[in-house]
């Protein structure tokens, strides 16, 4: 499955319900503080009153329903049942915390493809002889990306360098990867929050620039192309990716 422009309209549609519901709740966790109630609360009229209720209690519904499926879908993968799943969790605390984030971010994603990796993140970090640690960083990654986070790693994945008639002048050096004026040609779709798209992958090390020490790196200090972790990720998602043979994807650690 690939995630292209089709999904990223409908993640960014379906999140849009989700931050309209979280106002709301934000809103109304505000007025049952300590503290003065806001004039505003206290005039609120009946029907919007029923309607903060409507919306609060179907966005609870949605996000506990998609924190127990992903639990569902990590013990279908352990071929365990909820009992067992939840026993190793508890054994421990860093596994107990992995859930916990886990649970957390599956409930507050739009993204349906997230909530199947978010169960494989879980399962491999309650898998025997799994590493906790590792499952803690990729779920740490998981949490922050989304829908038009995806669609920028495929692009970056699937079409690693910008067509040559884009090619700046590098002095004949190939580029190792996409500009950012480059990549906002390529995916207008997301170009209005390119910068913190890549803040937020480049933050994970789903992407890095390309620099090093030598000419040819000082050249590709503002290119940015995806890492092995990010294309692990892609691959969480069910993304059908074309495999890499680069010297720089081998010599990182996954």
């Amino acid at each position: 499955m690939v995630t292209g422009r089709e999904d990223l309209n409908k993640g960014i549609a379906d999140a849009a319900l989700d931050v309209r519901a979280g106002l709301v709740a934000t809103a109304a966790s505000l007025a049952m503080g300590a503290g003065p109630v806001p004039a505003t609360i206290i005039g609120a009229s009946g029907p919007a009153l029923k309607l903060t209720h409507r919306v609060l209690e179907r966005a609870r519904q949605r996000r506990e329903d998609r924190a127990a499926r992903t639990v569902e879908q990590a013990a279908e993968i352990l071929d365990v049942g909820i009992e067992i799943l939840e026993e190793r969790a508890s054994s421990y605390d860093d596994r107990l915390e992995l859930l916990a984030r886990v649970l957390e971010a599956a409930a507050r994603t739009p993204v349906e493809k997230k909530i199947t990796a978010l169960a494989q993140v879980l399962a491999e970090g309650l898998r025997d002889g799994g590493s906790v640690d590792e499952a803690l960083v990729i779920a740490a990654a998981l949490t922050d990306v989304e829908a038009p986070h995806v669609f920028v790693l495929h692009h970056l994945a699937v079409q690693p360098l910008p067509p040559e008639d884009q090619w700046e002048q590098t002095g004949g050096v190939t580029p190792r990867g996409w500009n950012r004026a480059q990549l906002k040609k390529a995916v207008p779709e997301v170009s209005p929050i390119l910068d913190g798209l890549l803040a937020v992958l480049e933050g994970h090390g789903l992407v890095r620039t390309q620099a090093d020490s030598t000419y040819d790196g000082l050249l590709a200090l503002t290119q940015y192309a995806i890492t092995p972790l990010g294309r692990r990720c892609l691959f969480l998602f069910g993304e059908d990716l074309p495999s890499t043979d680069r010297s720089d994807d081998e010599a990182d650690p996954r």
